[in-house]
């Protein structure tokens, strides 16, 4: 159990520099041991909004919302997580993340091939860069700009019709305005975590 007094040295730590991605963890892990799930979380989101490749953050963001009782989420962050791990060759945290979706009820996902062989081969054939399946391909972009534009060559319909119902939660659960600049880089950035858009 996490005293009062390490909660609040790292509660001080993070209120002077927010962008502390240790700070922000420790705080997170803290508050996780305390069992005050709820304000855990918004630290381990934070930490994946720094650093996108922090599997350990995956992991514990995952544990957070199986503790408040969302499951959904917890399934697609730890399916994430356990890709990001896979990719980085973090074994232990890729471990922990197969094990909490086996509680779930869900497989961990295979291997993903790599991202550079996602899109349309000379062939023709179309791979999705998220689950490596063959299509359908999305019928057009779904926003302008670079980021629609890999979206579009790299993302099946199925992987992105996933995305759009995962990123109201996402809004919802982060209750980000999205007339803000900064909440609209905070939701892409979930977005290309994802789609698997490094």
């Amino acid at each position: 159990m996490a005293d009062a007094s390490r909660i609040e040295k790292f509660q001080q730590l993070v209120a002077a520099d927010p962008n502390d991605e240790l700070a922000q963890f420790s705080l997170g892990n803290a508050l996780f041991e305390a069992e005050r799930f709820e304000e855990a979380g918004p630290c381990f989101q934070k930490v994946l909004a720094i650093n996108t490749r922090n599997s350990k953050a995956y992991e514990m963001l995952g544990r957070v919302q199986m503790k408040t009782g969302h499951n959904d989420l917890a399934v697609q962050t730890l399916i994430n997580g356990y890709r990001n791990a896979d990719r980085a060759g973090d074994v232990k945290p890729k471990e922990a993340m197969g094990e909490l979706l086996k509680e779930l009820g869900e497989e961990p996902p295979a291997p993903a091939k790599a991202a550079a062989a996602a899109g349309v081969a000379a062939d023709g054939t179309f791979t999705c860069r998220r689950c490596s399946g063959n299509g359908p391909k999305l019928a057009k972009q779904p926003f302008k700009g670079e980021l629609g534009e890999t979206i579009y060559d790299t993302v099946c319909q199925s992987c992105w019709t996933e995305w759009v119902g995962q990123g109201t939660k996402v809004i919802n659960e982060l209750r980000l305005p999205m007339y803000d600049p900064k909440a609209q880089e905070l939701y892409d950035g979930h977005m290309k975590e994802f789609l698997l858009i490094e």
